[in-house]
């Protein structure tokens, strides 16, 4: 009686201590060196790596909006579109065109699921689906081509750069780190490392 009791305990040991570990630098998260601009002021900055090409970064998007819901004070969200050549740049400045228009809620998700879907394959099928969602071409045309729209774009590629990312989606911290669903081993478990991470750079903000 006593070894079962000896060997439930030490079972319950071993599974706290796996439990209660701490995310592996290099495995489930990676040090961004040197580290990346933030534009956040002095809240810990956290951003979104999404491209809209990509269905992985679709199926996590509802999660991060789900994270985003209990956001602390001290946190910012940005959400950055990655585009690695000019061929898919137009999609950047897409997203920061719904910026401008004020329609990003409406407009962000059903675009990126048609396209993904194949409903948008061309200019023309862009122009109409603009117009079908309540855009005339004039107003469109003008944030789209508008100098800050540019602006945000290019932003958008040395953001990506300077966090020297090989692949999306990934979620930075605080210019600091990196962590992604393949490094964490789940999209879920992805989040607990993120919260890992800010409260990481809250700690270090105290000394």
């Amino acid at each position: 009686m006593q070894k079962i009791l000896f060997f439930v305990l030490a079972c319950a040991l071993t599974c706290f201590q796996t439990t209660s570990a701490e995310p592996a630098q290099g495995k489930e998260y990676r040090l961004v060196q040197p580290a990346a601009p933030t534009s956040s002021g002095e809240k810990i900055e956290v951003i979104d790596f999404f491209a809209y090409t990509c269905a992985h970064c679709l199926r996590l998007a509802p999660l991060v909006d789900r994270w985003a819901q209990n956001l602390p004070q001290d946190v910012a969200l940005k959400r950055v579109p990655v585009a690695w050549d000019e061929s898919t740049l137009f999609l950047s400045r897409i997203y920061y065109t719904f910026i401008s228009l004020n329609r990003l809620d409406d407009l962000h998700m059903t675009f990126w699921q048609d396209l993904m879907q194949g409903k948008i394959t061309s200019a023309d099928d862009l122009d109409g689906w603009v117009k079908e969602h309540g855009i005339d071409a004039d107003t469109w045309n003008k944030a789209y081509q508008s100098f800050s729209v540019a602006v945000q774009t290019q932003q958008s590629v040395e953001l990506w750069q300077a966090y020297q990312l090989d692949a999306t989606p990934y979620i930075g911290v605080a210019g600091k780190y990196l962590t992604a669903p393949f490094m964490a081993g789940s999209r879920q478990k992805t989040f607990e490392i993120v919260d890992w991470l800010i409260d990481k750079e809250r700690q270090e903000r105290k000394h």
